[in-house]
């Protein structure tokens, strides 16, 4: 039976997300069949001055979700 496990991480920490992922997958024993990303683009920064420019006002890292489509051996 195939199943799907989501893992969110932050653009800057990807080295983190990858190593979750192959742990993840190592300790439960799963063959992967299909890993696909997607990273949301910033265009907000709650903590920035009002008025000021939009590309300055980008300093959060973007959110990164990994879909990992797997069976159970």
């Amino acid at each position: 039976m195939q199943r799907i496990k989501l893992f969110k991480g932050l653009e800057n920490e990807i080295d983190m997300l990858e190593q979750r992922v192959n742990d993840w997958a190592e300790s439960e024993g799963v063959k992967l069949l299909q890993v696909t990303g997607n990273i949301a683009t910033q265009s907000y920064n709650p903590t920035a001055k009002q008025g000021a420019s939009l590309q300055g006002n980008v300093a959060v890292a973007s959110d990164v979700l990994i879909t990992v489509l797997y069976e159970k051996s």
